[in-house]
């Protein structure tokens, strides 16, 4: 029986390769619970929601491996949108140099 903390840490291929041997664990306890050779039902039930962890572990790394790029651009985006308004704000704040009369080529 894994817990969701250890199946989190695992690979998308080895959380396959679990789910296949859950899967065919569960039927191995469905057929025992048939033949009346099961003595503790609640494996069962135990399985199916091992098996439902798995699936949940692995359609969030897929999602998670689709939308890290999208994820990647948006930060450069808010990256370059804070530096154009920083340089935007500098420049306004910069005063304008003043001109001295009388200090010049000719003078």
């Amino acid at each position: 029986m894994m817990k969701l903390v250890e199946i989190k840490e695992l690979a998308t291929a080895d959380i396959d390769e679990q789910l296949k041997k859950s899967q065919i664990e569960l039927v191995e306890l469905k057929m025992k619970f048939a033949s009346r050779q099961l003595e503790d039902p609640s494996q069962i039930r135990k399985k199916r929601k091992e098996i439902a962890r798995l699936h949940t572990c692995k359609t969030l790394k897929s999602h998670e491996a689709i939308n890290e790029p999208k994820e990647q651009k948006e930060k450069v985006k808010k990256l370059a949108k804070k530096k154009a308004v920083a340089e935007a704000t500098e420049i306004l704040e910069k005063p304008k140099q003043k001109t001295v009369k009388g200090k010049g080529k000719n003078a």
